[in-house]
């Protein structure tokens, strides 16, 4: 067949020797080659109850004039194995008395696009599919290409912010790069060695792809989001990247997918010029997201991991000190037991926790720079419900099953922990100090929550017939389904924890593996994305503002774990699931912007830690060193930190606008109509176009600088003398 002309994009179609449809070939824009023509642009469908569509037949091609649709003949083999499975995981059966293929039909639509992009014109092509059929059903699609600028990976660069990959990959034969969740990075290309593979995109997965080689840039995104979970992937030995994205819907008889654009930029770039690219379609993409779904963005601002010590006592009197009293308890009995910690070097129980937080961490915490902070989990929970109950309370037979603070009963402050005139003691002190008080939040529920026995329709089932667990089994943790009255359910406690207690955030745990990946049997294959994303816009509207996940995310912030196996320490970290490696982002802190990394240290230099916590603020990232003796449940940081910290807060409300790395590692610039603001990792010499004044910043004060040389490892404002 003719390869398609698609505007400046040369799209080749791909038959066997049988005449039957492949997909599409080595396709080219502008004359560059940007994929492979050995492994051609693949789609796969699927209906649950085992129909594979595993052979097309070209209807014909419309030209619709710039645009082309192909229309095909999607030829499905009825087998026997369904999606839905039985209670020990095993594949049920669709028994047919007939086994002839069946015939439904799928549009490929391709046309041409073209945008202005931070300065810049990129010209290209968009595709997407529609599925149509009188009988059958599908609810996802899943397309496989190959992307490389030049038609091999070798030589390229992928940059892709996300949780459990390097975010710098430099193409080669020796050595891979995979998105996907590892159970350890040994165990890749073990058939069991994926925590998960599919990971979501403006989750686990960066939500485009980009690359760039010497002939110029490759840009790929949806200008109309959905779920879509992905795969990007270079095996070892090999010179492709191959790219997955499964579009995931509700169970449908017709479906289109949104339309994926794919952009070429020509021209030579240095790599700092590549990075400034990549962050402008981040920041341009990641808002295209947020608007879709009415979602504000959120900043990263310095936050510390809360370290604290728990034992087991008893509860004693009461002891007056300040505005509360040590030792509060429903029974001061000397049989009753109470969970006691010890934050700061105060110990008291449970319900006194959140006073003695706001009493003597804070004030520590802000006189640190530290500017946002989440307590431990204190909202109804297994272990506020049932922790201190034990099996032969209620006799020798029955469940008993108590999890962590994870489970969740309700999004609403414990009287376990003081409720919500202890929280609103903290928020009120957090505000006066000049701290965000934000709290822990999921897409999940304990299975043991009175929400789910009065209304068991709000859970997600997963293929089995189970609630769906995301991994870790039904018995402790339950999926929600935000289509259902669940949202208000929540929204309301959350209204009402804004206006009695003072709420200015949530951080998001497990989005990627219990938030996204699920989809709901029960109830046509739904998915979360959309309805769990205008949750998070409806929090922002009663004034719970900033929004950070246990991932990347377009809908806020990056707040995820690194850990740091050197040397012999090689076993896998029990705090962290995946391959996640600090070594990936040393050196690569510009690619760190927007996230705040908890990271374990091991046998780093401390002015190593320093300088690679500069760089990330440059780019408002933050690096949280926990786990390494920098401190404990004192709180008390290193003054080279706390000195980092009141810099970057003196800072960032000038680095809006552009960001532009300086040339040759030297530092990041930040421009925007009020100056520019440096941020310099080596001696660097200003060069204005017009007189201008110079003041350095040292966290407290602006001082004059005379210049032109700005030192390393300093922080300058500069703005223009009119």
């Amino acid at each position: 067949m003719q390869p398609l002309q698609i505007g400046e994009a040369r799209v080749p179609l791909v038959q066997s020797g049988t005449g039957e449809f492949i997909g599409l070939g080595g396709i080219t824009i502008a004359g560059t080659t940007l994929r492979s023509d050995r492994r051609p642009f693949t789609v796969h469908l699927d209906t649950p109850d085992g129909i594979q569509y595993v052979r097309f037949k070209v209807r014909k091609v419309v030209q619709t004039n710039p645009g082309a649709t192909v229309e095909l003949d999607a030829i499905g083999w009825p087998g026997a194995r369904r999606e839905y499975q039985d209670d020990h995981g095993q594949a049920t059966l669709a028994l047919r008395e007939h086994m002839e293929p069946v015939v439904d039909r799928l549009l490929w639509r391709l046309a041409p696009v073209a945008m202005k992009l931070a300065g810049r014109y990129w010209t290209g092509f968009s595709y997407s599919f529609t599925f149509t059929s009188s009988r059958r059903r599908i609810h996802r699609l899943l397309t496989h290409a190959t992307w490389e600028i030049g038609g091999r990976i070798t030589g390229n660069t992928v940059l892709h912010q996300g949780q459990c990959n390097m975010p710098v990959y430099h193409g080669a034969r020796t050595n891979f790069f995979t998105t996907a969740c590892l159970r350890t990075l040994a165990d890749y290309g073990k058939a069991q060695g994926n925590s998960f593979q599919l990971g979501p995109r403006a989750g686990l997965v960066q939500g485009f792809d980009f690359q760039y080689a010497a002939a110029g840039a490759l840009l790929q995104y949806w200008p109309r989001f959905a779920s879509i979970s992905s795969l990007l992937e270079s095996p070892p030995a090999s010179d492709l990247l191959h790219v997955v994205d499964e579009y995931r819907f509700k169970l449908a008889s017709h479906a289109t997918t949104p339309a994926k654009w794919v952009l070429f930029l020509p021209g030579l770039l240095q790599e700092h010029e590549a990075r400034d690219l990549w962050w402008d379609c981040r920041e341009y993409v990641y808002a295209v997201i947020r608007k879709q779904f009415g979602v504000a963005p959120s900043l990263v601002v310095p936050e510390v991991t809360m370290q604290y010590e728990t034992a087991l006592g008893r509860n004693h009197h009461r002891v007056k000190q300040g505005a509360w009293e040590i030792g509060a308890g429903k029974d001061a009995s000397p049989s009753h037991a109470s969970l006691r910690l010890t934050v700061a070097e105060v110990t008291v129980d449970h319900t006194e926790f959140l006073y003695a937080i706001a009493d003597h961490l804070l004030p520590r915490l802000a006189k640190q720079g530290i500017r946002r902070y989440m307590p431990e989990v204190i909202t109804h929970s297994d272990v506020t419900e049932l922790g201190m109950k034990r099996k032969l309370d209620g006799g020798v037979h029955g469940d008993l099953h108590c999890a962590s603070v994870c489970a969740t009963h309700r999004f609403f402050p414990s009287e376990f922990w003081g409720g919500m005139r202890a929280w609103k003691y903290l928020a009120d002190k957090a505000h006066g100090l000049g701290l965000e008080i934000i709290h822990w939040f999921a897409p999940h529920f304990s299975p043991r929550s009175p929400i789910f026995q009065q209304h068991p329709e709000y859970r997600m089932i997963d293929a089995t017939g189970l609630p769906a667990a995301g991994g870790y089994g039904f018995s402790t943790l339950v999926v929600a389904d935000w289509n259902t009255d669940i949202y208000n359910w929540v929204l309301n406690d959350l209204k009402r924890w804004k206006k009695e207690g003072g709420l200015d955030g949530v951080f998001v745990d497990s989005f990627s593996n219990l938030g996204m990946l699920q989809v709901n049997y029960s109830a046509a294959m739904r998915t979360n994305y959309a309805a769990f994303a205008r949750l998070l816009a409806d929090f922002q509207r009663i004034g719970v503002g900033s929004v950070s996940f246990e991932c990347v995310s377009a809908l806020g912030t990056g707040h995820f774990g690194m850990v740091d196996p050197r040397g012999n320490n090689l076993e896998q970290d029990r705090a962290v699931a995946g391959q996640n490696d600090f070594a990936w982002w040393l050196g690569q802190e510009d690619m760190a912007g927007d996230c705040f990394l908890n990271v374990q240290p091991r046998q780093r230099r401390t002015a190593d830690l320093e300088r690679s916590l500069f760089r990330a603020m440059a780019s408002r990232g933050y690096f949280n060193f926990y786990g390494c003796g920098l401190y404990d449940q004192k709180h008390i940081l290193p003054n080279w930190w706390v000195r980092l910290n009141h810099l970057y807060n003196q800072a960032l409300p000038y680095m809006a606008g552009q960001r532009r790395l300086l040339p040759m590692g030297a530092g990041v610039r930040w421009e925007n109509a009020g100056g520019e603001l440096i941020w310099t990792f080596k001696d660097w010499r200003a060069t204005p176009a017009a007189p201008v004044r110079i003041l350095r910043l040292d966290g407290n004060t602006q001082r004059a600088w005379s210049g032109p040389v700005l030192p390393a490892w300093n922080v300058f404002r500069i703005t223009t003398v009119h």
